[in-house]
């Protein structure tokens, strides 16, 4: 499974696994890649962050793409306090998209 965020609509909702951790990406700007990030070392605590690129594998030398995929790594900014710090995920595990038509997002978000 792969989730290109900018194909994605305002209030969609990513979960990303990695072997030690799941992280929640709640999409607020699709074009942008901008959302709100929990999980990891965050914990639930909600922070402004951007989805700018998925670094390839070495074969593919240092092209990006915009694009989650398991075997793959997210990279974040993030904003925290004062400060923007840089995020990437150890290699996804696991990617579920809970789009805000579907129904057990619904029942659990509103």
């Amino acid at each position: 499974m792969d989730i290109t965020v900018k194909d994605l609509s305002a209030m969609d909702e990513v979960s990303i696994r990695t072997a030690h951790n799941e992280y929640r990406f709640r999409i607020t700007d699709p074009h942008l890649c901008r959302g709100m990030l929990t999980g990891g070392m965050f914990g639930e605590q909600e922070h402004d962050a951007i989805l700018t690129a998925v670094p390839l594998p070495a074969d593919f030398e240092s092209q990006m793409k915009a694009k989650l995929e398991i075997g793959g790594h997210a990279l974040f900014y993030v904003a925290v306090e004062e400060s923007v710090n840089l995020l990437t995920t150890s290699k996804i595990t696991d990617l579920t998209l809970a789009a805000r038509r579907d129904p057990v997002f619904m029942s659990t978000c509103c």
